[in-house]
């Protein structure tokens, strides 16, 4: 689940770890967040971006 959204991000040099992208998965998997876009954009925000 996700991999391409993992994979686009490596390619746009985003500094992505394997390890955030398991959190952002497990995130989904306990269903924190409603199926919105917003939500996803928020949370995927918290476990992937280390600073801004």
């Amino acid at each position: 689940m996700f991999v391409h959204f993992f994979h686009e991000l490596k390619k746009a040099n985003v500094p992505v770890s394997l390890r955030e992208y398991l959190t952002l998965l497990e995130a989904m998997d306990a269903d924190v967040i409603d199926r919105k876009v917003e939500d996803f954009y928020y949370l995927s925000r918290s476990a992937l971006v280390k600073d801004e």
